[in-house]
């Protein structure tokens, strides 16, 4: 039994519901790595590189068990796969992508630097990154079938900016979080980032880590 599980955890910030819900995500690390999938989680490319971040995200979750010595480690379940995607105006134009992995915050890069050397996954394992960043507000709604323009998801997310008066930050990009796994047909959580200073929040449906 794991001492740390997101799904149990954070059902806020990885929600299933699909009425409107905000979270607010300050700057924790992340394994990324980037690509271009014109067929989108569909496209070889995607599969093959969220194959790769995750194998990575694992090795790591094992800690000493896999001989990574992690300092304060506690056993957790890894956290799911999400991707921004951009490039196009709409959802089914945004065909570039960058994946994130969730770390826990007692995970450095050097755990990760350990972590592929042991997978020894060639050119894909060179392109993973450990980073910093923050998703900051975002506006979120669960979609049980793959995002394409006409997804319920993306109307209410749509509607919902536009009644509450609020201001996306970008137009040409958006948030999936695969919180029930990744494959060629996924239901994803839908985010889009927008401004916190615009508009109404609900703050009784919002999410901070």
């Amino acid at each position: 039994m794991v001492q740390f599980d997101w799904q149990i955890v954070e059902t806020a910030e990885y929600s299933h519901d699909t009425e409107p819900s905000f979270v607010t995500l300050t700057t924790r690390s992340y394994l990324t790595i980037t690509g271009h999938a014109p067929n989108r989680t569909r496209d070889p490319e995607f599969q093959a590189k969220a194959d790769v971040v995750k194998a990575v995200a694992a090795k790591i979750s094992k800690g000493p068990g896999a001989g990574i010595m992690i300092d304060r480690y506690r056993s957790y379940r890894p956290y799911p796969l999400q991707a921004v995607w951009s490039g196009g105006d709409t959802i089914d134009d945004r065909h570039d992508f960058k994946l994130w992995v969730k770390q826990p915050l007692f995970v450095k890069s050097e755990y990760a630097k350990q972590a592929l050397t042991q997978l020894n996954l060639g050119e894909l394992g060179d392109q993973v990154a450990f980073e910093n960043l923050a998703e900051g507000t975002e506006i979120q709604s669960f979609s049980a079938t793959p995002l394409t323009n006409s997804s319920q998801a993306v109307q209410t997310l749509t509607d919902a900016v536009s009644e509450l008066g609020l201001e996306q930050v970008h137009q040409d990009s958006h948030r999936e979080v695969y919180i029930d796994g990744y494959g060629p047909d996924v239901a994803a959580l839908l985010r889009f980032e927008i401004d916190p200073a615009v508009g109404k929040i609900d703050a009784g449906r919002m999410a901070v880590n």
